[in-house]
């Protein structure tokens, strides 16, 4: 109804096939209502008369979809959308047993994560988390990460003084850090090459906390 009828909606969403290919579970909290591919995407705007007539992969959050949606009923459809709902079926997206999978692979992954943390801390005893994130209260509290961080570093200034959700680690500024040198383990991964650049000069050590799922 908002549109006019040559008008076109472009949609940003996280997409289901990156967070079970490449485990990142811990995007799924409570503000991400619905975890979306481009199959689910297409019905649902089929049923509203809109169509999606091209599709392409972004980086955000880990791997997102673009998609370009059209009243038009005779518009072109880029050959992208035949791709990556073909690429969906193979994967295996309508397969319950891929979710099953899914879920079996995190706990594996939690028990890789417990270990790897358990070594970095014998090699770095002061270790400090960076970024506050939601996706960081899911990870922190499925790996059952407490006491190995002693805080954790934010750039918001709301969060400060706050406590992460669950494992209760404190929220601090870069500045209470009072000249320390500690490694740090990034929570906000997917800007983790931005955070250690910014903040060289903070630790001797960066890890992104998907460096220890490996």
């Amino acid at each position: 109804k908002l549109i006019k009828p040559d008008g076109k909606i472009i949609i940003e969403v996280q997409y289901l096939l990156n967070t079970i290919r490449d485990l990142t579970f811990d995007n799924i909290y409570h503000e991400h209502t619905n975890y979306w591919s481009l199959n689910n995407l297409k019905i649902f705007l089929e049923k509203i008369n809109l169509k999606i007539f091209k599709a392409e992969k972004i980086e955000t959050h880990g791997g997102s979809i673009r998609i370009y949606v059209s009243k038009d009923e005779n518009i072109s459809i880029d050959s992208s959308v035949k791709n990556m709902l073909e690429e969906e079926e193979k994967f295996g997206l309508k397969n319950i047993s891929t979710y099953f999978e899914f879920g079996k692979k995190i706990e594996k992954l939690k028990s890789e994560v417990t270990k790897n943390l358990s070594n970095l801390k014998k090699k770095y005893p002061k270790i400090l988390g960076y970024g506050a994130p939601a996706k960081a209260t899911t990870a922190l509290n499925f790996f059952n990460i407490n006491k190995e961080i002693e805080c954790i570093i934010e750039d918001n200034s709301l969060k400060h003084g706050k406590y992460i959700p669950g494992v209760n680690i404190p929220i601090v500024s870069k500045e209470s850090l009072n000249g320390e040198n500690p490694a740090i383990l990034v929570l906000a991964w997917n800007f983790f090459e931005e955070i250690k650049k910014k903040n060289s000069d903070l630790a001797h050590k960066f890890i992104s906390i998907k460096d220890l799922e490996n």
